[in-house]
């Protein structure tokens, strides 16, 4: 079954499809740690919501939160009657809102001092510093803290309205018209509210290290690609990209990332090499600026094309048999960019995809301001050194 759209009288957008025999709904909010009114009220809210449900998963995407759940095909209605019961009718009260920051507060002083975690909170922070979020732990522990039943309920008054959802849908063993008249049935009373602005324009760039305090290190590079509009071709040059750092790093005992990592509802293409062994930093950012270098003034071969696309077409399928990133892509697509792309166009045009394009697109991005973080020892490059080098 193809993939369908409907626009509900309330604004909610309602997207179907059958493309596996798994049956799961989502519901997709507008609403997320970027755009939340108050520090950690967002956090709060969702792990609240969850509590009061089981068997559904939140996915967080910095200006939007999926909630997504599998089911049986017989127990379709039940679900959405039980998803659409959260939207409209959320319970709060001061026992499970203390017991909730209780757990966020623990988890958080959990996470702190690992170094995976600091990275990335670094790399967001110095990718997107217009964003102007702080992370101090003490800061948002204090905050989760003070929040009660008023700050939760003006929060779903606020967010949980009709322009602010995409409510998606697969399952096979009905039409779309059966979906769209369940998904009224039960959708259909939210308030319509107000479509809250997705922001698009926070991202600057820079450098930034934290000092290692043993053998553990890593190197992240980003470029943004928010608003990039020839996906398929920068889809086959992270593949290439990808497999040619893979070979770049043969002989040596680390892990090789490349990926679009989303932060803020925005989206960088993210390159990030870790090592447990103390190895030279400098030495990780070399082959990744030769690389770069590499797909910015070298044409592709035949074969390398050939490869490269069909590890992309791969990719992209993989993402699409998945309900759940499924859902939140479209969901994102959708919120953020009014429209969901094909499926189908994106695959035949991966299929399109040449040398010269990516070597076109490869100017594209890699010639945006760059963000570079680093967890290491001192010596390692400035970051006008690092421009350099690209």
């Amino acid at each position: 079954m193809e993939r369908k759209n409907f626009k509900l009288y309330n604004g909610i957008t309602v997207v179907t499809s059958g493309l596996n025999q798994q049956t799961s709904v989502s519901v997709t909010v507008n609403v997320g740690h970027v755009n939340e009114p108050k520090l950690g009220l967002a956090a709060l809210f969702e792990q609240v919501l969850l509590k009061q449900s089981c068997g559904i998963q939140a996915v967080y995407g910095g200006t939007i939160t999926t909630y997504f759940t599998g089911c049986d095909v017989q127990d379709l209605d039940l679900t959405l009657r039980k998803l659409a019961n959260l939207m409209k009718t959320p319970h709060f009260n001061p026992d499970l809102i203390k017991m909730t920051a209780d757990d966020i507060v623990a988890h958080t002083r959990d996470l702190a001092p690992l170094p995976k975690r600091q990275m990335k909170l670094l790399y967001k922070h110095t990718a997107f510093r217009d964003a102007r979020k702080v992370w101090d732990s003490d800061v948002y522990i204090n905050a989760i803290n003070g929040y009660g039943m008023n700050d939760l309920y003006e929060f779903a008054a606020k967010y949980l309205t009709g322009k602010n959802m995409v409510v998606a849908i697969n399952c096979p063993d009905y039409t779309d018209e059966e979906l769209r008249n369940m998904a009224e049935k039960y959708f259909g009373e939210i308030p319509a509210g107000r479509k809250h602005k997705v922001i698009n324009d926070i991202y600057t760039g820079g450098f930034d290290r934290i000092a290692s305090k043993g053998s553990y290190r890593q190197v992240m590079m980003g470029w943004d690609v928010s608003n990039l509009s020839n996906v398929a071709e920068a889809n086959v040059l992270m593949s290439m990209l990808s497999g040619r750092l893979e070979r770049s790093f043969i002989g040596k005992d680390v892990d090789v990332e490349v990926k679009i990592a989303g932060y803020y509802g925005m989206r960088t293409l993210r390159v990030a090499v870790t090592s447990h062994d103390g190895e030279d930093v400098n030495e990780f950012i070399d082959i990744i600026c030769a690389n770069v270098n590499r797909l910015r003034t070298t044409l592709a071969s035949d074969r390398r094309m050939e490869t490269s696309r069909n590890r992309a077409m791969a990719e992209k399928l993989f993402i699409f048999s998945q309900p759940q990133d499924r859902a939140v892509e479209i969901a994102w697509q959708v919120l953020g960019r009014g429209q969901m792309y094909d499926i189908n166009e994106r695959i035949n045009a991966t299929w399109q995809v040449n040398a010269s394009d990516v070597k076109e697109i490869a100017e594209t991005i890699f010639s945006k301001p760059l963000t570079c973080v680093v967890y290491a020892d001192d010596g390692v490059y400035s970051y006008k050194e690092i421009k350099a080098k690209l």
